[in-house]
């Protein structure tokens, strides 16, 4: 019995995830296509440059409004 609860239940999540829903289509919208690691002492080297005045990709990533 328990078995066969356990696969009726995986069988759900598998097809709830198959499934794609609004507010999925709306999170792969809004991420980054082309998303880019930054160590968190580059980090601070990017803010050190950009009150400086200078600009790079990175710089205009870490100072984007999140929302």
């Amino acid at each position: 019995m328990r078995a066969a609860e356990f696969l009726r239940s995986l069988a759900d999540m598998i097809e709830a995830l198959d499934k794609p829903s609004a507010e999925h289509s709306h999170d792969a919208e809004e991420k980054d296509p082309n998303p880019t690691m930054v160590t968190p002492l580059q980090q601070e080297l990017e803010m050190a440059k950009a009150d400086q005045g200078k600009d790079s990709p990175i710089i205009q990533k870490l100072t984007r409004s999140e929302h």
